[in-house]
């Protein structure tokens, strides 16, 4: 199991603003069904969730089983629009529309910010350092294994 810390510097002028205010509104309606959907479809995600740090920061939060590129593949893939709206608030990254597969990935990876601690079940980044800390109180099940047990 991996985690993601996906944190996203907002800009903050006055149209960022309003629109993270509109995203917001709109998260229960147009956003949130759309991830459930895809989180669901992955069979990857543990738990997920979406964060506004008091206007400063978004963070994609996410607990996941896999490879860290295909992880971040399929969500491109699958999100383009949430993304996309997610990605147009950021301080300094590019368009989604612009990013290929590997450019999602490696801005993914910067914005990723690493948990303090080192895995104990010795889960490595994609240059085999130690990953951040993370318990889990299933060890190394996945959400497969998970879900044929329920």
């Amino acid at each position: 199991m991996h985690a993601l810390n996906l944190t996203i510097p907002i800009k903050q002028d006055a149209a960022t603003k309003e629109k993270l205010a509109k995203i917001a509104a709109d998260f229960p309606t147009v956003y949130q069904p759309k991830i459930d959907a895809a989180l669901r479809k992955s069979k990857l995600v543990h738990f997920a969730r979406v964060v506004n740090v008091h206007g400063l920061f978004l963070q994609v939060i996410t607990e996941y089983d896999g490879d860290h590129k295909a992880y971040t593949k399929f969500f491109q893939d699958e999100l383009p629009d949430v993304f996309a709206a997610l990605f147009s608030l950021a301080d300094g990254a590019p368009s989604f529309g612009d990013l290929s597969a590997d450019d999602f990935y490696e801005l993914s990876k910067h914005m990723n910010l690493r948990s303090l601690g080192n895995s104990t079940i010795g889960e490595t980044d994609d240059k085999g350092n130690p990953e951040g800390y993370l318990f889990s109180a299933y060890e190394r099940r996945t959400v497969e294994d998970i879900l044929k047990k329920l």
